[in-house]
């Protein structure tokens, strides 16, 4: 997938596709292109997840998925722009097939599951592959609140 990008220096548009290496440069002027802002999206562990989540001040939407499941990579790419677009939440993924230990103790049943932590504690949780809007739907009540 591609974006533009409006060029600062020179004012030409830019063609720019998602996932590539290093800055983007101008096609014409060759100075660098301002990136999109990407959300930062944490790796919790067994080792790492609850000084993760008792010590962020945020609201954190914790993702449970697995690196064979389609539905889970599908919306992987939702979750980014619905992060983007909520920069005072934090967006972490927790890979079940590594951590069993962690989908256990929080009764994963199936992937993908969503669960969103308000100052530690669990208080909404989605299972199934879901849009932005959909994301958006399911959790702006509970993000609003803060």
């Amino acid at each position: 997938m591609a974006e533009i990008i409006l060029c600062p220096a020179c004012g030409v548009k830019n063609r720019v596709r998602g996932g590539m290496r290093g800055v983007p440069l101008c096609g014409k002027c060759k100075k660098p292109l301002p990136q999109a802002a990407m959300p930062e999206i944490r790796v919790l562990t067994t080792e790492n997840f609850e000084s993760s989540i008792r010590l962020n001040p945020r609201p954190m939407l914790v993702d449970f998925w697995a690196s064979w499941c389609m539905p889970c990579r599908q919306m992987s790419a939702a979750l980014g722009k619905f992060a983007a677009a909520r920069p005072g939440i934090t967006v972490a993924k927790v890979d079940t097939d590594a951590e069993p230990g962690l989908a256990s103790q929080f009764q994963i049943f199936s992937i993908p599951t969503l669960i969103l932590f308000v100052k530690g504690r669990e208080v909404h949780r989605v299972s199934g592959a879901l849009n932005a809007a959909q994301l958006a739907a399911e959790f702006g009540p509970w993000l609003r609140k803060e």
